[in-house]
């Protein structure tokens, strides 16, 4: 994903997000790569930034999937709710984008933490 497409997708502007992906590249769960410059001179703009998610990442990713899946489990009491209920979603390929930005956003939040 360009980083314009993950501020627009988090809500977050670049002050937050550049930290916060130099942080997970930090920890090898994300890399980047430069657009070709005569692209984007061609295009008279200055050359993008792709971030792609690493195996670690995507391990990072669906640990804070779980955690949040955790978080957010119906109360024991609701009518959602029965004895040996468990979620039975999990992460795919086809969800990558999406656990890339929980991971963005975890760091983020850990970041302002100060964790």
């Amino acid at each position: 994903m360009f980083a314009t497409e993950i501020m627009k997708a988090a809500g977050i502007g670049s002050g937050s997000l550049y930290p916060a992906l130099a942080r997970m590249e930090a920890e090898d769960w994300i890399t980047q790569e430069s657009e070709d410059p005569e692209v984007a001179k061609a295009e008279r703009r200055p050359a993008r930034r792709y971030f792609q998610m690493t195996g670690k990442g995507a391990v990072a990713a669906h640990a804070a999937l779980v955690d949040y899946s955790n978080a957010v489990r119906p109360p024991a009491k609701s009518p959602a709710w029965r004895p040996g209920w468990q979620p039975t979603w999990r992460v795919t390929p086809g969800c990558i984008a999406g656990s890339f930005l929980v991971v963005v956003n975890g760091a983020l939040a850990s970041a302002l933490m100060g964790r």
